[in-house]
C-alpha cells in the first residue's frame, strides 16, 4: 500500500474477508438502530466506518513501530489482517522498559482515538445515553466504542498480543530474566486459548458466525506470533558457525566449478552428493 515513516504497509488476505463482514454487520446495525435512514445513507455510513476503523488499526500498529524505531529497533513493515495487525520488528527490545514502552503504545493510541471520537460525537450533537440519529454521529459513536473495545481486548494478558507483552515486560523487569518472563506470559496465553470454545458457543447459538470467524483469525494470529517468538528465542545469541555442519567432504581447490558439476573430479571426494550440496 505504500510507506509511512519509512515503514512498508501491507494487507493480509484475511483483511478483505473481515472488511466485507464488518461492512455488512454495520449495515445491519445502522438499519436496526435508525430504520428511517435511506439505503444509500446506511451503506455510505457503513463503508466510511469500516475504512476509518481500519485506519485506526493502522495507527495502532504505527504507534508500536514508531516507538520501536525511537528505541533503536529496525521496523521493516506493518501487515494488517482481520481485526489487527503485525509490526515486523526485526529485533527484540533490549530491556524491559523498552518492551513496555513499545507494547503500551498501541493500546494507548486506541484509547486516545476512542476518546476523541466520542468527544467529536458529543460536539456533533449526540446526547450521551441515547442512540444517534444522524449518520455522522452514528459513525463517530461506533468508532469511539470500538477503539476503546480494541484497547481493552489488546490489554488482555496472553503473549504475544499487547497485554501479554506488557505482562512479560513487568515480569522481566521484576525478575531480570527475559526467558522466564516469556514462558510465564505464554502460559497465560495458553489458558486464554483454552477458553475460546466456551467464548464461541453463545455466538454459535445466536448464529453470529462472523464473530466466531473473527475470533479464529485472532487466535491463529496469536499462535503465529508465539511461533515467531520461539524461533527468535532459539536463535538468540547464536552464530552461523554454531548452526552449520562442520563434518563436510572436501574437493581439491584447483578444480573448476564446471569440472565439479560435470562430475569429472567429484570422485576425489569422499561423498559426492554431500560435496555437491556443500558447494551449492
Amino acid at each position: 500500500m505504500g510507506r509511512v515513516a519509512g515503514i512498508e504497509i501491507g494487507l493480509h488476505s484475511s483483511w478483505f474477508i473481515i472488511a466485507v463482514l464488518i461492512t455488512f454487520s454495520l449495515v445491519g446495525h445502522f438499519h436496526e438502530v435508525t430504520p428511517e435512514w435511506s439505503t444509500a445513507a446506511i451503506w455510505s455510513a457503513a463503508l466510511v466506518t469500516a475504512l476509518l476503523f481500519f485506519a485506526a488499526l493502522l495507527l495502532h500498529e504505527l504507534a508500536h513501530s514508531v516507538v520501536a524505531k525511537a528505541k533503536g529497533l529496525r521496523v521493516r513493515a506493518i501487515t494488517l489482517f482481520a481485526l489487527g495487525g503485525v509490526s515486523q520488528i526485526e529485533s527484540e527490545a533490549p530491556d524491559a522498559k523498552s518492551e513496555f514502552s513499545i507494547a503500551i503504545a498501541g493500546p494507548f493510541t486506541s484509547i486516545a482515538l476512542g476518546g476523541a471520537f466520542l468527544v467529536f460525537a458529543r460536539l456533533a450533537g449526540w446526547p450521551p445515553g441515547s442512540e444517534p440519529t444522524a449518520p455522522v454521529t452514528a459513525v463517530l459513536l461506533w468508532l469511539g466504542y470500538i477503539n476503546l473495545a480494541l484497547a481493552g481486548f489488546n490489554m488482555i494478558p496472553g503473549y504475544p498480543p499487547d497485554g501479554g507483552r506488557i505482562l512479560r515486560a513487568a515480569i522481566w523487569g521484576i525478575t531480570g530474566n527475559q526467558a522466564r518472563a516469556t514462558r510465564a506470559a505464554a502460559r497465560v496465553r495458553e489458558c486464554r486459548h483454552a477458553l475460546y470454545p466456551a467464548w464461541a458457543v453463545p455466538f454459535l447459538l445466536r448464529r453470529e458466525f462472523w464473530r466466531i470467524v473473527v475470533g479464529w483469525f485472532l487466535l491463529d494470529a496469536a499462535r503465529s506470533g508465539q511461533l515467531q517468538v520461539e524461533i527468535m528465542a532459539e536463535l538468540r545469541n547464536r552464530r552461523v558457525s554454531d548452526m552449520m555442519d562442520h563434518d563436510c567432504a572436501a574437493v581439491d581447490g584447483h578444480i573448476t566449478l564446471k569440472e565439479f558439476v560435470d562430475g569429472t573430479s567429484c570422485a576425489r571426494a569422499t561423498d559426492v552428493s554431500l560435496s555437491c550440496r556443500t558447494i551449492a
